[in-house]
């Protein structure tokens, strides 16, 4: 399977779990660059960074001084620029609702939570953004909660479909619904967790395109990452 797609001439990326390139001429946007190196990026750097929360499978300070453009801006949850704060790196805090124009781009946050961070922790929040005359929307970690319909209607959405500390395929297959995708790409499984992208097809049916992307970036996630879920038993979760 592929690892990049151009949907209405916009190129998507997928380099390791919830990790994505999103370029249209010659802007270029990272969402949760994780283990990018600057192989990987080449002549990619981005004009706009977006952290969706500070875990250590979305959230890698080397890369994201691999994948950003100089001093480019970083977006960021709440609980994100504050841990990048502390670690030397000036984050703009979106905050759940708000709005903003960033490196030319228009980018909401969308609330998103679980059972692991509850709504109130302002941990995580997804993005909403135009970038090429198209409207994508990345969910971060989070359940197939209410608020994700304050996304839609959206032309791509990336959601999760780990099971564990996120939505399972079948509430990932709601959540199509919900936030009104035209199209959309599986993430955040196969690392940690678990997650089958053909059960999540067969689960979205024809409410949506689904594209399933293989990682450019292979291999397992941060030891961080792997004791939480060790330490769940490697269950599906179950709040």
């Amino acid at each position: 399977m592929p690892s990049t797609v151009t949907v209405s001439g916009v190129e998507i990326t997928r380099y390791i779990q919830s990790c994505f390139k999103i370029k249209a001429g010659n802007t270029v946007v990272w969402i949760d660059p994780v283990r990018v190196t600057p192989a990987h990026v080449g002549e990619d750097r981005g004009d706009l960074v977006l952290v969706t929360h500070p875990h250590t499978d979305h959230m890698d300070i080397r890369a994201i001084a691999a994948c950003r453009k100089g001093d480019a801006p970083v977006i960021a949850s709440p609980a994100a620029a504050e841990s990048l704060g502390h670690k030397g790196v000036h984050a703009t805090t979106l905050w759940e609702g708000q709005s903003t124009t960033s490196a030319g781009l228009s980018v909401t946050a969308i609330p998103g939570y679980n059972g692991l961070h509850p709504r109130g922790r302002y941990f995580n929040v997804g993005y909403r953004f135009h970038l090429g005359g198209l409207i994508l929307y990345h969910a971060g970690d989070t359940d197939a909660v209410p608020e994700l319909a304050q996304a839609g209607p959206v032309d791509v959405a990336m959601l999760p479909i780990g099971g564990t500390f996120v939505m399972g395929e079948a509430e990932a297959a709601q959540a199509v619904e919900m936030v009104r995708a035209a199209a959309v790409i599986p993430m955040h499984y196969g690392f940690a967790t678990g997650g089958d992208p053909a059960r999540f097809a067969q689960a979205v049916g024809q409410k949506a395109r689904v594209i399933v992307l293989d990682p450019v970036i292979r291999g397992g996630m941060p030891a961080p990452v792997r004791l939480l879920v060790k330490l769940m038993g490697g269950r599906r979760k179950k709040w």
